[in-house]
């Protein structure tokens, strides 16, 4: 700010941005038992220049006009009733002119990480320019992933919305002045559990609004959305492009629901990150009950509207073996691959059968019939396991009157306890009673609910392996030179028991079945950027998922020789032992 009270030229904010600034300030106004007016809440830095930019309009110039000046400032300084039942929405993004065809985007709503991933076709048609969003720069939080964004939402004691690592960050915060209640830190279970319309409840929420999980799921999906477009505008392509979404692996009447319902938050969360733009650009925290509003406002008048940019799902495995596909392999192909996805919230496992003869150029690429499964175990089980550890450790009982504070201490910083525990092979909790507790990797690694976490792993895969035509089997064991390749990505991918999985053979119907790693970064991907494989395994999905051509979701129940004119080569595909 300069000597005339004026902000500097690089510091001026946007009319519209300072508008709604102030306009949020207002809101927040609540008049006390005397009669006397309080803001409620902590001052943002937005708000802040907002308030020096209406001082600097307010400063008499002698080239301006005192009246025009006193009434713009009237103008943008106009509250908005928080007791309003509907709210203009932005449609303009279903207005723009058809999209490209050529490019496409795969959104990975994870539960701990989220990504996306921009796919464009070159004018050959067979090479692509691959854009991993660097979502984490417009979420701010580039400190901790440029291109993924933590899947966390929380809402504040004054009833604000927090997103990703502001959400964590405010929980923290909040926690240390004896405030601290849960984060939402798993919101996609909804998707596999079907409990969408449950209540969010205290201690999640603290106001009187009726929200449910589905709504926090479209809240989040409204943020990563936001961060979507703010990389879209960056990279020069329209925000309706064709986006497809990532979901896991379920089966019957739940994957139709769950289906329908991401679709519809899919294109939902594009006109909500619209109409919140200026909001969330500014840093300005959403209402609970604003978000409510808008949410209504738009079911209630538009409810049955067409989403045209919402492309088709795609099973979380069914990305990742499109990310290991080359369609322009120079040696044959002929390799059963069975992914394994271990996220935070569902570990995922399909089987893929992938053949490619680059002589005669024929092709065969699908998923296994009815070779899908999906665990509800996988990195949030472990952080429950470490969190009951790390309490029995400490001697805390459930007679304790703190024991609820313990825990829920440990639930909003566990994720990092796990990963310093897995890195370093240690890690110290100093809990708010002064009690230290050390837990070291190898003793957690015993315990039996560790142990079976492994063990579920194991089965589902030999239980996938015999529900399915006994031919697969017989076709891996009858040469000596063919292994069942296991493609381990995710966020656990580099677990021990899960780095396991990979090692040795697995019994099948009493037959022995070697298995063998995916090489941890194609060799394809590496020719196009090699400066994706330190992310790779995290962004497989949505790379996979937003490439041209994809994996058939479904095959035929036996194998076909197809005509491979020389013995098949796994090349550069798999890596022997780890």
């Amino acid at each position: 700010m300069g000597r005339t009270g004026r902000l500097d030229n690089e510091c001026i904010m946007d009319s519209n941005i300072a508008k709604v600034l102030l306009e949020n300030l207002l809101n927040r106004v609540e008049t006390q038992e005397d009669g006397s007016k309080q803001i409620t809440g902590v001052l943002t830095v937005a708000e802040l220049e907002a308030l020096q930019l209406a001082l600097a309009r307010l400063t008499p110039d002698p080239l301006e006009s005192p009246v025009d000046v006193q009434t713009e400032i009237s103008y943008q300084m106009e509250p908005v009733s928080p007791t309003k039942k509907e709210m203009e929405l932005d449609f303009s993004s279903l207005s723009l002119p058809e999209s490209l065809n050529d490019a496409r985007l795969c959104l990975d709503f994870g539960t701990a990480m989220s990504k996306a991933t921009l796919v464009q076709d070159n004018d050959d048609d067979e090479s692509e320019e691959i854009h991993v969003l660097r979502l984490g720069v417009p979420g701010d939080q580039e400190e901790i992933s440029e291109v993924m964004l933590i899947s966390s939402i929380f809402i504040d004691n004054d009833g604000n919305l927090w997103f990703g690592n502001n959400a964590v960050k405010r929980s923290m915060v909040e926690a240390e002045n004896g405030g601290g209640r849960w984060r939402l830190d798993n919101i996609k279970r909804c998707l596999s559990e079907g409990d969408w319309n449950d209540i969010v409840d205290n201690p999640s929420n603290p106001t009187k609004v009726e929200v449910t999980y589905g709504d926090m799921v479209l809240a989040y999906l409204m943020f990563m959305t936001w961060t979507v477009n703010s990389c879209l505008n960056e990279l020069g392509y329209p925000l309706n492009l064709p986006r497809r979404y990532a979901m896991p692996c379920l089966t019957g009447g739940r994957k139709r629901e769950a289906v329908d319902r991401l679709k519809q938050w899919v294109g939902e969360s594009q006109v909500l990150a619209d109409t919140f733009d200026l909001k969330l650009k500014g840093g300005i925290p959403i209402s609970v009950s604003d978000f409510i509003v808008a949410v209504k406002s738009l079911r209630a008048n538009h409810g049955d509207r067409d989403y045209p940019f919402v492309a088709e799902e795609i099973t979380e495995p069914l990305g990742v073996a499109g990310s290991m596909m080359s369609w322009k392999w120079k040696k044959p192909v002929d390799a059963l691959i069975m992914v394994v996805d271990v996220g935070a919230g569902t570990s995922d496992i399909s089987l893929y059968r992938i053949h490619f003869n680059p002589e005669s150029g024929n092709d065969v690429a699908f998923e296994v019939r009815d070779s899908s499964r999906v665990l509800t175990e996988a990195g949030n089980y472990l952080d429950r396991i470490l969190i009951e550890l790390i309490i029995k450790k400490s001697g805390i009982t459930s007679d304790d009157q703190s024991e609820v504070k313990f825990r829920g201490q440990l639930e909003l910083e566990i994720r990092e306890r796990k990963e310093t525990l897995f890195t370093e092979e240690s890690v110290y909790i100093s809990l708010m009673n002064g009690v230290g507790v050390d837990v070291n990797l190898e003793e957690f690694l015993e315990l039996e609910a560790v142990k079976s976490f492994s063990t579920n792993l194991r089965n589902e895969m030999i239980d996938i392996l015999k529900s399915i035509d006994a031919s697969w089997v017989n076709w891996i064991t009858a040469d000596p030179r063919r292994n069942l390749i296991l493609a381990l990505t995710g966020g656990g991918s580099e677990l021990p028991m899960v780095r396991d999985l990979a090692e040795g053979s697995i019994k099948v119907n009493d037959m022995d079945v070697p298995v063998a790693r995916a090489k941890l970064f194609p060799d394809w991907l590496r020719e196009v950027d090699e400066n994706l494989e330190s992310d790779y395994p995290r962004v497989a999905v949505s790379l996979g998922g937003a490439r041209k051509r994809l994996i058939q979701d479904e095959g035929t129940a036996t194998i076909t020789g197809g005509d491979v004119l020389k013995t098949p080569v796994l090349g550069g595909y798999y890596q022997k032992g780890n």
